[in-house]
């Protein structure tokens, strides 16, 4: 049976509240409103508590888009509808357990879940925005061995609320607003999709969170039939880790790539490019003597022949025990030079907050005893 979009479901879509775990016989477990689209907030105010048209899309004006978490709060809603909503619903949050500052101001934070599993986020501060790296699951199941982020295994995948709330716990530690979000944090999205799909239209939604698709980029390992399925189904940004440009290079760095090796990677890309119209990022992390020579460079170059992207260019970051070494500068800027004179867009990009092991492939570098 084709699943269908939430922005077209009816309310049998949205779950119905159920007896939750521990709380007693004849309990229920209320609904959390940060895991419903603001569509499927509308439609279960109309059809569950008997309001008009239009009143739902305020209640998730009110909880995404002025950050309001209490419902008594909501003082332009009324009160059978606050009633209603307290009798089947909750509004859950996310506690923040530790953070770090680095010396370039970028701030990792440690989020304590309700079921007591921590996951990291990382606010990176740059002039005139402020971007907040989300993540999607308790662990990662992709194995890549250059990141130390899913070396301890995958655990669970996240709720759309718990990706929510991250949002809501950083925009209260920063007197600046979140302009930009990523979700780079632990975790592959696109094994996350239906969780994942949600977010983004929460985030994008002019009655939720309201950001520009531009300002929401998602970045995968490269599951490329997930790739094609959200060309039609999520309008944010994509960006692709690459990282090799040949199959025996990333076979050994890349699991994911004796799955989907790059042809059918390339594939999935200029599908998602020809459907959406978009132009993708791809990372490209330089390890010394592995992806960073010139033959690199130019296979890539033929690799990405006719696609419309930009290239990221990262350094490694080396952590104990890992298995390649950060590549001379001199050598990245020549990669990427050998890039620009024919007529590529590329950037080497600065991981940020490595003083406190917050940058690319480090998170869940320091759990607390």
């Amino acid at each position: 049976m084709k699943r269908m979009r939430s922005a077209d479901c009816g309310v049998r879509n949205i779950p119905s509240p159920l007896r939750g775990e521990g709380q007693g016989e004849g309990s229920v477990e209320l609904l959390d409103l940060k895991g419903l689209t603001p569509s499927e907030i509308e439609r279960f105010c109309m059809a569950e508590l008997g309001q008009k048209t239009g009143r739902g899309l305020a209640v998730a004006r009110q909880l995404f888009g002025k950050r309001i978490e209490d419902l008594d709060a909501m003082k332009d809603l009324n009160r059978p509808l606050r009633a209603g909503l307290a009798s089947r619903c909750r509004i859950s949050s996310l506690a923040i357990e530790k953070r770090e500052q680095a010396e370039d101001g970028t701030k990792k934070l440690l989020y304590r879940l309700e079921d007591g599993n921590i996951i990291e986020g990382v606010l990176i501060p740059g002039p005139g925005r402020l971007t907040l790296c989300v993540s999607t699951q308790v662990g990662c199941a992709s194995g890549c061995g250059f990141c130390l982020t899913g070396s301890g295994g995958f655990v669970r995948n996240l709720t759309t609320a718990e990706m929510v709330n991250q949002i809501f716990a950083a925009a209260k530690l920063s007197p600046d607003p979140i302009t930009n979000i990523v979700l780079m944090g632990t975790g592959e999205p696109l094994s996350n999709y239906d969780a994942v799909r949600k977010f983004a239209e929460i985030a994008t939604d002019q009655h939720g969170m309201g950001y520009s698709p531009k300002k929401v980029t998602l970045s995968t390992c490269g599951l490329a039939p997930m790739i094609e399925k959200m060309a039609g189904e999520m309008d944010l940004s994509l960006a692709v880790s690459l990282n090799a440009t040949t199959d025996e290079v990333r076979d050994r760095i890349m699991p994911v790539n004796k799955t989907y090796p790059l042809a059918r990677l390339m594939q999935a890309l200029h599908y998602y490019c020809d459907k959406t119209g978009n132009t993708v990022t791809i990372e490209y992390v330089l390890f010394k003597g592995v992806n960073d020579s010139d033959e690199d460079a130019h296979r890539l170059m033929a690799l990405l022949k006719g696609l419309p992207c930009m290239i990221n260019l990262l350094m490694f970051n080396h952590f104990q025990g890992a298995p390649f070494e950060r590549p001379e500068e001199e050598r990245v800027y020549a990669f990427r030079n050998t890039l620009l004179n024919h007529g590529h867009v590329a950037v080497v990009r600065n991981s940020r907050g490595k003083d406190i092991h917050a940058a690319c492939g480090q998170l869940r570098a320091g759990y607390p005893e």
